[in-house]
C-alpha cells in the first residue's frame, strides 16, 4: 500500500508540474485526473470485489497424522481479478477445545482453487469457518470488508492401535449365561418346564407330557439375561492413546462377530465398522465428558479402555 500511495504521489506531483510548465487547456484536465485516478479506479474494482464468491471443504474424515486438506474455492464473474483479498481463518477443535486462527494473501483473485495445509495431529472434529475478508483494489489502496460465511467440519479419527497389554478375550467372554423368561414368549433355544398359569399361550402348552401328569404342563421360553458385552470408555490418556486402543478393541469384537454396547457420553449399540466408526465420529464432536451410567451386575463381560490400557471388569 505504501509503494501505491508514493507512486499516486508522485503522479500527482508530475501533474502538477505539467500544469506548472504548459500553458493550455490539457493541463488541468491531466491534474485533475491524477487526483481522482484512485476513485476511478476503485469504481472498476468494486463490481469483481462484491461479486467474489469464497466457500471451504474438507473431507469429512481422515486419520491422524496423515496429509489432510482445506480447500478454499474463489469464484468471480467479472472482467477485472480482485487485486489483493485477505482471508482469515478459524479452526477450531470441538473435542479439545484449541482454536487456531491462519491469515492467508492471495494476489490477482480469479475463479480458482487452493488447497492449504490442515491440522491433523490431534483427534477431535475440526470446524473451519473464514472469520474474516478484506479486499483490495486494484491499485491497492483501498482495504474493503467483506462478509463471507462459509462454515465446513472434518473429523480427524485415531488410528487403531493394539495396546501393550492384549486382554484374553476367549476368557473373557466364557461367562455362564444367566436365563430369564422370555419377554412374550415365543420360541427360544432355551426354555424351562413349568405349571400352567392363567394367560399362557395354548401354543406353549407341553401335550405330550401333559398327558402324563395330572395338569398342564408348559414350555417358557427362556433368554439370556447377560448376553450384552460393555465397551467403556474411561479415560483417554495422553496423546489420544485411548481413543486409538478404542478403534482397535472395536475392531477386534467386530472380527469375532460379538456385538457391543460402548459407554461414552452416551451408549451407542454397535453391530458393524460403519457403526463403530460413526460412534467414534460422534463423541469427537464435543468435549470429552464423564461416562453415563450403566447396570454392569449381570453384564457378560465389560472391557474397560483407560488410556492405553484395557482392563477387564
Amino acid at each position: 500500500m505504501l509503494l501505491s500511495i508514493l507512486c499516486w504521489a508522485l503522479l500527482i506531483c508530475l501533474a502538477w508540474l505539467f500544469r506548472v510548465s504548459y500553458i493550455g487547456w490539457l493541463g488541468p484536465y491531466l491534474l485533475a485526473c491524477a487526483i481522482f485516478l484512485p476513485i476511478l479506479i476503485l469504481l472498476l474494482s468494486l463490481p469483481s470485489i462484491l461479486s467474489l464468491k469464497i466457500s471451504l471443504s474438507t473431507p469429512d474424515r481422515i486419520l491422524r497424522d496423515s496429509e489432510g486438506s482445506l480447500t478454499l474455492s474463489f469464484h468471480s464473474s467479472r472482467l477485472f481479478p480482485v487485486h489483493s483479498v485477505t482471508v482469515s481463518l478459524e479452526l477450531f477443535n470441538r473435542f479439545t477445545g484449541d482454536k487456531i486462527r491462519q491469515s492467508y494473501i492471495f494476489r490477482n483473485v480469479e475463479s480458482s482453487t487452493c488447497i492449504l495445509p490442515f491440522p491433523s495431529s490431534f483427534c477431535g472434529q475440526i470446524e473451519c469457518r473464514i472469520a474474516r475478508v478484506r479486499c483490495k483494489d486494484l491499485l491497492g489502496l483501498f482495504s474493503l470488508p467483506l462478509r463471507r460465511e462459509s462454515i465446513c467440519r472434518c473429523t480427524v479419527m485415531p488410528s487403531a492401535v493394539e495396546p501393550s497389554v492384549v486382554p484374553d478375550f476367549e476368557k473373557a467372554l466364557q461367562t455362564a449365561n444367566i436365563l430369564r423368561p422370555k419377554y412374550g414368549g415365543g420360541f427360544a433355544e432355551d426354555h424351562d418346564l413349568r405349571t400352567y398359569q392363567p394367560g399362557d399361550s395354548g401354543n406353549a402348552i407341553h401335550w405330550k407330557l401333559s398327558s402324563k401328569m395330572d395338569e398342564l404342563i408348559v414350555r417358557e421360553a427362556l433368554v439370556p439375561e447377560n448376553s450384552t458385552i460393555f465397551v467403556l470408555l474411561q479415560r483417554i490418556g495422553e496423546k489420544d492413546q485411548g481413543l486409538e486402543v478404542l478403534r482397535w478393541l472395536c475392531g477386534k469384537l467386530l472380527t469375532i462377530e460379538e456385538p457391543f454396547t460402548l459407554v461414552a457420553d452416551i451408549r451407542y449399540q454397535i453391530d458393524s465398522e460403519v457403526a463403530a466408526d460413526n460412534a467414534i465420529a460422534s463423541l469427537l464432536s464435543c468435549a470429552m465428558r464423564d461416562p453415563v451410567g450403566f447396570d454392569s451386575r449381570n453384564a457378560r463381560c465389560v472391557f474397560i479402555v483407560s488410556g492405553e490400557e484395557v482392563q477387564i471388569l
